[in-house]
């Protein structure tokens, strides 16, 4: 629970600075984090990194098929239909690099399961356009965060990655039904304003799990700690991060410009 608490925390400390998607000044951030990150050194793994994408684009997947039943009309679904598709292409090729790896893919997957899945049950929408709306947004931050992630793999891999992550298809649709949809009902724009707005901090929770805290800090897994201690390792981690996840918020507020909300 501390650990939820300092994150929420610290969310709220940069996200005012975020929608220039600049930092403020040095003497206004005088006790923070103001680089660039280098996350070279904290990029899982190819097994653990492809692991998490492909079960995210897997899932991701089955939240679009789910929700094809409950489109507003024929020409939605059909559109929907096909953006699925495309999201079950990424999964894909992101499953192909596992099994070249000489992975089972579903065994690479496995580990991640239980964390995902927990993180789509707090993010559910309460209707289609709540659906279509959280996977624009977090679709849209986790590919961001995992396209900067993969700088520690392999150039071809590394490649590969950025090249599975780069289709818009789901994206331009998303913005164009949602604007449709918001112009002709201007109390929608309030909510789904609203629930871009929670779905934020949920994402920084699920970014936050990709990394090993003690690794961020300089710590070894092996060293023992008092509670006092891990929550050092945990703020220390955090201001590590602090640049990269300015930039996400400010792109997450780019995003939802794009539909008329405020971020």
């Amino acid at each position: 629970m501390s650990i939820l608490i300092n994150v929420f925390d610290w969310f709220k400390r940069i996200r005012a600075g975020a929608r220039k998607f600049t930092l403020p000044p040095r003497e206004e951030r005088a006790a923070r984090n103001t680089g660039e990150v280098n996350l070279k050194p904290y990029t899982p793994e190819p097994k653990a990194f492809l692991g998490q994408l492909a079960y995210l684009q897997l899932s991701q997947f089955e939240i679009l098929t789910s929700e094809l039943k409950y489109s507003p009309n024929t020409q939605y679904k059909a559109e929907l239909g096909e953006a699925a598709a495309k999201s079950f292409e990424k999964y894909r090729a992101i499953s192909k690099k596992i099994a070249g790896l000489g992975v089972d893919p579903t065994d690479a997957m496995d580990p991640y399961v239980e964390r995902i899945e927990t993180f789509h049950s707090r993010t559910n929408g309460l209707d289609w356009f709540e659906s279509v709306i959280k996977v624009y947004l977090v679709s849209g931050l986790l590919d961001d965060f995992y396209r900067r992630l993969a700088v520690g793999l392999e150039p071809t891999l590394r490649a590969d990655v950025e090249k599975a992550l780069s289709d818009k298809k789901f994206e331009q649709f998303a913005k164009r039904v949602l604007l449709e949809a918001m112009a002709s009902d201007p109390q929608l724009a309030s909510r789904l304003a609203l629930w871009g707005r929670r779905l934020m901090g949920d994402v920084l929770l699920e970014l936050r799990a990709a990394f090993d805290n003690r690794k961020l800090a300089g710590i070894s897994k092996t060293k023992k700690l008092s509670l006092e201690e891990e929550r050092e390792v945990n703020l220390a981690s955090y201001s590590k991060l602090e640049p990269l996840v300015t930039e996400l918020i400010g792109a997450h507020t780019i995003r939802m410009d794009a539909l008329g909300l405020t971020a």
